[in-house]
């Protein structure tokens, strides 16, 4: 249970990330095309957040089950009135694509495609991310013209290239989804805009790390077909306010009639030789509440970090929340834990909407 051989090699990676910009190769990311006149119909009912939006627009959001639980958990792109661009994570590419076919009413003039060979994925972040991809696109990056969540097409070293401005680290960036063929060309073509100045490959290891200190959750961990938007605490991203029928919104209306009993947080120690993986167990003034869904070290606040549930069978409100003395049990050791409602990692989004 000590430190991997890895440790420090992550934490340059991550630091890159943090100070300058890295390259993450997310080409196995799942992607799926939409099409049809009824596209956004179908895709109105299936997700939970607001997807009727104009051309060129994102919207992150999740799939709900009847009872409200997370299904999916993607983002969708609007390229025209009628065609929608969906990225989801890699190892859920049957799941989602099963789950979207399926739940989509039958009547509707809608076809799904599976494009995930087609198109390969680089995914630039950093502070420096804008002022090395400007060098090889013509395409206006600033905040005004090109703001967060949204998507455009440009030429990038003769190949056809589709920008998404989103993070899943914490800072500025742009996914690029390039066909195959060209993903090597334009790995060049980035690296030689940067000068020299220190952009790198970067890995898994470092993005678990990033999006830890974000507080972002991962699906089939963090959040599942258990856990209702409203625990994992993404409500902002369910359409509740709207009279807009959806998927999951009779279970969440369900729900909402009595007190969540159990809600997502962020724990840290201040033993930085802790080494937190997931599943540790989460003890709230003695006793035993919830366990770690998630669990690394976060090099930016210098601690170890855990997202886990806090359950309470009457009721999980944030006062009961902060009002508790926790522990976590780690390698059967009972560590003092802090715990945080709010992202330990630039909570306000300055960093993002730059």
């Amino acid at each position: 249970m000590g430190r991997q051989n890895w440790f420090d090699h992550v934490g340059r990676e991550h630091q890159l990330v943090r100070n300058h910009a890295g390259i993450f190769d997310q080409s196995s990311f799942t992607k799926f095309e939409l099409k049809g006149r009824d596209a956004e119909k179908a895709l109105t009912w299936l997700c939970a957040n607001n997807i009727q939006k104009p051309v060129g627009k994102l919207t992150y959001t999740q799939m709900l089950n009847s009872k409200g639980g997370i299904e999916c958990d993607l983002t969708v792109a609007r390229l025209s009135d009628d065609h929608y661009y969906i990225v989801t994570g890699t190892g859920f590419r049957t799941h989602d694509f099963s789950w979207i076919r399926n739940n989509t009413p039958g009547k509707m003039a809608v076809k799904i495609i599976d494009v995930t060979e087609k198109l390969g994925t680089l995914v630039l972040m950093g502070p420096q991310s804008r002022h090395i991809l400007s060098k090889i696109t013509e395409l206006d990056l600033s905040n005004a013209a090109f703001p967060f969540g949204s998507c455009q097409e440009t030429m990038i070293a003769g190949h056809k290239t589709r920008v998404l401005r989103v993070t899943y680290v914490g800072e500025l960036g742009y996914e690029l989804h390039i066909p195959t063929r060209g993903v090597k060309a334009i790995y060049q073509a980035l690296m030689q805009a940067d000068g020299g100045a220190g952009l790198a490959p970067v890995g898994y290891r470092a993005l678990e790390s990033l999006r830890l200190e974000k507080g972002y959750r991962a699906w089939s961990s963090d959040i599942t077909p258990n856990n209702t938007p409203m625990e994992a605490g993404l409500g902002w991203a369910v359409k509740m306010k709207t009279n807009q029928p959806f998927l999951g919104r009779d279970g969440l209306d369900f729900r909402n009639e009595t007190p969540l009993t159990k809600k997502l947080v962020t724990f840290t120690t201040d033993r930085k030789d802790i080494v937190l993986v997931g599943r540790e167990t989460i003890l709230r003034d003695g006793k035993i509440v919830g366990y770690l869904t998630s669990g690394g070290y976060g090099y930016t606040i210098n601690a170890p970090i855990g997202l886990g549930y806090i359950s309470n069978a009457d009721g999980v409100s944030d006062d009961y929340i902060m009002q508790g003395q926790y522990e976590l049990v780690v390698a059967q050791e009972r560590v003092v834990a802090n715990v945080s409602l709010k992202p330990l990692y630039d909570p306000t989004n300055a960093r993002i909407m730059v």
